[in-house]
């Protein structure tokens, strides 16, 4: 045999045990026994021993493999994996762990955000679910949801889901931009650029200060160009007196049908009562089913839209409206509803301590 040959055989050989070696760490051959129960337990026998092995992570692994339940070891151990990478592995971790032990949410909701780093939208979209199983009064799982529908290219499904999160929503000027600038895409992605614009302006009119944001400002102009609102749209200004108080109360049309509204310019929608949606003969045939966020806590109701709303000489079309599906108004006595953003944001809106004025935008 030829020196070359030989010397070839050798790193042929060399590399051979390399392999083996690398195949043996992998598949969990070398795993220390003191962490073995845990990473068997919590599938993470696809991770590397030596980041199996760093420090704080072993501690954690130990801990779980005496107390598979240990949720402070879980939180941390998730948290250290998910920093080297491993967020399939941490999503898997974590879902495991809610299946032995018990809820506990943040676990979940830090999975849902794993797998949709990973691009498993459609896991994500079921860790979601059961979030709001678990709580279908909190916004942010209804959030997380439609980013996880809107990955699996599910845009009627994500915009219900953000739609839904806005109506749980108690103050709209806490609400992050990314919502509102999420529903606006999906609008102009459905050729309705109106309602895109509609969007963008239910959120700098949730918070005046954000009256010269410059990104909205490009937003709205970037969607009106696409397409000219109809004339009905919003039209008309009018100017009214104001009692003394926080509460406004104004008598407005909705489908020409007249009642007694609550301006209130942190509710995401204009809102009826029952009965006066079946009065104005609002259709609810294919509305979308939503909890709502009342003063007398999280009810069940209706995403519609009321064909055109009406205060004094100010008036818009194909208005969203929410309408409350629990029987009496939890409005309070001789009040049919309120009046929200979606109709509020289309015009401009000012307050004095004796009047409020609305008009339309130019």
């Amino acid at each position: 045999m030829s020196r070359s040959v030989r010397r070839a055989v050798k790193v042929g050989t060399g590399f051979a045990v390399l392999v083996a070696m690398t195949a043996c760490d992998q598949v969990g051959i070398t795993v220390p026994d003191d962490i073995k129960p845990a990473v068997d337990t919590y599938k993470l026998s696809g991770m590397s021993v030596s980041d199996l092995t760093k420090p704080d992570i072993r501690r954690a692994l130990v801990q779980l493999s005496r107390e598979a339940c240990n949720r402070d070891a879980m939180g941390r151990m998730a948290a250290q994996i998910d920093g080297l990478g491993y967020r399939r592995e941490s999503a898997t971790a974590l879902i495991g762990f809610v299946d032995r032990c018990g809820r506990a949410d943040g676990f979940l909701s830090a999975a849902a955000n794993d797998l949709m780093a990973v691009s498993d939208f459609k896991g994500a979209v079921e860790v979601s679910d059961r979030l709001i199983a678990n709580n279908a009064s909190e916004p942010q799982y209804y959030f997380d949801r439609g980013r996880a529908n809107e990955g699996w290219q599910r845009d009627d499904a994500a915009l219900s889901d953000y739609m839904q999160a806005l109506a749980l929503s108690t103050n709209l000027a806490t609400v992050t931009s990314n919502l509102f600038i999420r529903i606006a895409d999906l609008h102009a992605k459905a050729g309705r650029y109106c309602d895109s614009v509609s969007a963008i302006r239910m959120w700098v009119s949730a918070d005046p200060e954000r009256a010269d944001n410059a990104q909205a400002k490009g937003m709205i102009a970037q969607y009106a160009s696409h397409a000219s609102c109809p004339s009905t749209y919003a039209a008309g200004q009018e100017s009214f007196a104001r009692q003394s108080g926080n509460t406004i109360r104004v008598k407005a049309k909705v489908n020409g049908v007249e009642g007694v509204f609550i301006v209130d310019t942190g509710a995401s929608y204009v809102s009826l009562s029952e009965a006066f949606a079946r009065r104005a003969q609002v259709p609810t045939e294919q509305a979308r089913r939503i909890r709502l966020q009342t003063a007398n806590g999280a009810r069940d109701g209706l995403l519609a839209q009321a064909h055109a709303v009406k205060v004094g000489a100010v008036e818009a079309s194909d208005v969203p409206v929410s309408v409350d599906a629990g029987g009496k108004s939890p409005y309070g006595d001789g009040v049919d509803g309120l009046l929200g953003q979606s109709f509020l944001s289309r015009f401009e809106v000012s307050f004095t301590p004796t009047r409020w004025s609305i008009s339309q935008r130019s």
